[in-house]
């Protein structure tokens, strides 16, 4: 990262991006910390912080937005558990705030492996699957930061197409006042942040009871089905189900 309150350093093997501000703040969701689970999206090691790097920081008193989606670790010097909202326009929530002084790694190595690991077990698996990319992260920019995490790793060998990792981001962000209309139909160019994410296994349930029967748990889909049916809510008919019916 070349900015001015960084300084690249090298200890032995390790060569470490230094924080050389006054005061550093790293906000990360405390629904992503558990020290004891190698499956989170973050944990604590002693006096660092080991996390995928998609999070608001302040510098200063000025706020940045990293888009990183890879994990790394962080030395900090103290930490603050705390509700907020980071910025006017970015929703509540619940944060763990990193403080960093003036000595501090703000990434303890840069040295770090690329691999495609990274992308499918982090990023993929922990987070996109899950609907858990943070709600701090524009729609607008959803995309951009999938294809980030894609040429951190060097790797364009998933097999699958742009269009369809499109098509999948489109369908797991939902209109907050009515989870079964995708996010795009109501999003305006600047209501970025209003949405909510899903996993991608909650796509089916929310949008027609003949593809909801292809999930995972076909009880709670049946249940679901019934509940629609009872608030007199309009299935929607895939295409795959006007082809089996005509």
């Amino acid at each position: 990262m070349a900015v001015s309150f960084l300084r690249k350093d090298t200890f032995g093997l390790r060569t470490q991006e230094t924080f050389i501000g006054n005061s550093c703040e790293i906000y990360i969701p405390t629904s992503y910390i558990d020290q004891d689970d190698d499956r989170a999206a973050a944990r604590e090691m002693g006096e660092k912080i080991e996390t995928i790097g998609l999070f608001w920081f302040k510098v200063d008193g000025k706020l940045y937005e990293l888009q990183l989606p890879l994990k790394f670790q962080i030395q900090f010097s103290e930490k603050e558990h705390k509700r907020m909202r980071i910025r006017q326009d970015l929703p509540e929530d619940d944060y763990m705030i990193y403080k960093l002084k003036n000595g501090d790694a703000f990434i303890y190595d840069i040295l770090h492996k690329k691999d495609l690991d990274d992308l499918k077990k982090d990023f993929i698996g922990k987070l996109l699957e899950n609907g858990k990319l943070p709600n701090t992260i524009s729609y607008n920019d959803a995309f951009g930061v999938f294809l980030n995490a894609m040429d951190a790793c060097e790797f364009y060998k998933l097999g699958i197409s742009a269009a369809s990792i499109e098509i999948m981001l489109s369908e797991m962000y939902r209109n907050k006042k009515n989870m079964r209309e995708p996010f795009r139909k109501v999003y305006n160019g600047n209501n970025g942040y209003m949405y909510k994410m899903v996993r991608i296994t909650k796509i089916p349930e929310l949008n027609s009871t003949f593809t909801s029967l292809i999930g995972e748990d076909i009880n709670n889909q049946l249940v679901a089905s019934i509940l629609r049916k009872r608030e007199g809510v309009k299935e929607i008919e895939s295409p795959i189900e006007r082809i089996i019916k005509y």
